[in-house]
């Protein structure tokens, strides 16, 4: 840099800079990330934008292209900050230590990221978003920012590629973007701490290529929450899943290959505890039955378009309220339970509208149909800073009272109804009716 007294407009950090005319880079004293960390404190303290400069990578006739390749021999931490811009190329962020993130995302408050390939091999989240220090407007939050990386590798079995943590502050009215995440455990995972952390809300996190092509198996998708998540609400997911192959690269061949007929154990789409979330969900492959889509049992009241799930799903929620918008017929795919004995109460536990046709009448004398239980609508009040970080917490409202309707009558050969999930259904009769279930689209 010509005068350190005079800040740069832009501050960029180049392939073999400061070499080659760049301000940071592989050749600045002492760095252990290629420059970046230099940079973007420099930049931080001088209050300027940095753009990292990229180029062509990846395999070609069997050979990896190294032109394109920042080392990171330590995390690099990415410092608070406020009406930021960091820009740049596809370049590739390769992570060298055993342990640790690749990359930490600090608070952030209403700032633009452009990331390249960040690639890792440790068990630890290659990319963390986790806000920790007070920075903008002196908050620990996560706020009114964008995110956009190429691609997010793990090649750990026990890693995850992208992690969103708020044990320590919120992660609210964002966009994360990742063209690709290839990872061996977990692609994407978001932590309230169990629910003892703070809200993760009113995102847009979308994900076109979830590639888990080279696990082996015990994998997942999509982590969204932990046992015990209650903060993790009202945002919007779009995800694709590719089931694990066990793709490795041959270096006798210098081909990638995968293994014929191979079906992994425990590797599932989708694994939801949170609640109120909106997601768009596509599955590609083999996996064992029922593991495209588990529901666990915290999760409620989440709305899922799913574009295919060639697997099925795993309901072992507690309330049975999230819902399944399947993008084709499921129809009389669907299990039919047992008619309840008389004055028992039965619960839709599908995760779709269902339809009963009821078949042979009985001799009924009244029938009821129950909601669902309600959850609390204001939950949270609403997403304000102030309020959520320098005010104690604002009790949760009592639940709304399920509501009921009784028909003092009986039922009728052809007779239809709906029960939506979570929905109860109790029968008062002396012969009992039979009955058949079709799920909605």
């Amino acid at each position: 840099m010509d005068n350190p007294q005079v800040p740069r407009p832009y501050v960029y950090v180049t392939l073999d800079g400061p070499d080659d005319g760049g301000d940071f880079g592989p050749h600045t004293p002492a760095t252990k990330t290629s420059g970046i960390q230099e940079a973007l404190d420099y930049a931080h303290a001088q209050g300027r934008d940095v753009h990292i400069w990229g180029g062509r990578g990846g395999l070609h006739k069997g050979q990896g292209v190294a032109h394109n390749i920042y080392t990171l021999d330590e995390t690099l931490r990415i410092p608070w900050s406020q009406d930021f811009n960091l820009s740049g190329g596809n370049y590739l962020l390769s992570y060298r230590p055993a342990r640790g993130h690749a990359v930490h995302i600090d608070s952030q408050m209403n700032c633009r990221y452009k990331l390249g390939l960040i690639g890792s091999s440790s068990p630890d989240a290659v990319v963390t978003l986790r806000p920790q220090t007070p920075g903008p407007d002196d908050f620990v939050a996560i706020t009114g920012s964008v995110f956009d990386f190429s691609a997010i590798c793990s090649h750990h079995p026990e890693g995850t590629g992208l992690l969103l943590d708020a044990a320590q502050g919120p992660i609210i009215n964002s966009r994360i973007f990742a063209e690709e995440t290839n990872t061996e455990g977990t692609g994407v995972r978001l932590s309230d701490a169990g629910g003892a952390g703070q809200w993760i809300s009113n995102n847009h996190i979308q994900v076109m290529y979830g590639n888990q092509y080279h696990a082996k198996g015990h994998c997942t998708g999509l982590r969204l929450g932990d046992p015990g998540s209650r903060k993790i609400v009202h945002n919007r997911l779009e995800l694709s899943f590719h089931a694990p192959r066990g793709a490795q690269f041959d270096p006798r061949e210098k081909v990638y290959v995968t293994a014929p007929d191979f079906v992994p154990e425990e590797a599932i789409g989708a694994r939801i505890y949170a609640q109120h979330n909106a997601l768009t969900l596509s599955s590609f492959g083999f996996r064992q039955p029922g593991h495209d889509i588990v529901f666990e049992a915290e999760a409620r009241d989440n709305a899922i378009y799913a574009l295919n799930l060639p697997n099925g799903i795993t309901n072992k929620a507690a309330i049975p309220t999230s819902k399944i918008i399947p993008n084709g017929p499921v129809g009389f795919e669907i299990s039919t339970p047992s008619v309840p004995a008389a004055g028992e109460v039965l619960t839709n536990a599908h995760p779709y509208s269902v339809q009963i046709f009821i078949l042979t009448p009985g001799r009924i004398s009244a029938w009821t149909i129950t909601e669902a239980a309600r959850a609390p609508q204001p939950v949270p009040h609403n997403l304000s800073l102030v309020d959520n970080l320098r005010h104690p917490p604002r009790p949760a409202p009592p639940p709304p009272a399920a509501l009921s309707q009784t028909i003092c009558a009986g039922l009728y050969p052809g007779q239809t109804f709906i029960l939506e999930p979570g929905d109860k259904i109790r029968l008062d009769y002396t012969e009992a009716p039979t009955w058949r279930w079709k799920a909605l689209s």
